[in-house]
């Protein structure tokens, strides 16, 4: 059984998608997985800092508290030089 589905677009489309894959030196299949990847990754991203904007305007000690931490994350991960 394959878990192969069509999905019906307009020629344009394909057209562009062809070209697009072609110069990549890919297929439209592979092609089409790396976008609809970078489609998903791209709404988490749009959707992470949605949630951070709202919680900087509606929360500033919990923004400020959520910057601290990221700080001291960042240090911890820094190799000092005079070590």
């Amino acid at each position: 059984m394959s878990d192969l589905t069509s999905v019906k677009v307009p020629q344009q489309t394909r057209e562009r998608l062809a070209t697009a894959a072609s110069l990549r030196g890919v297929t439209i299949r592979a092609l089409l997985d790396e976008l609809s990847a970078r489609a998903v990754d791209d709404a988490l991203m749009d959707q992470a800092a949605e949630q951070m904007r709202h919680l900087r305007d509606n929360d500033p000690e919990a923004w400020t508290d959520y910057l601290r931490e990221g700080q001291s994350w960042e240090e911890g991960t820094v190799e000092r030089l005079d070590a």
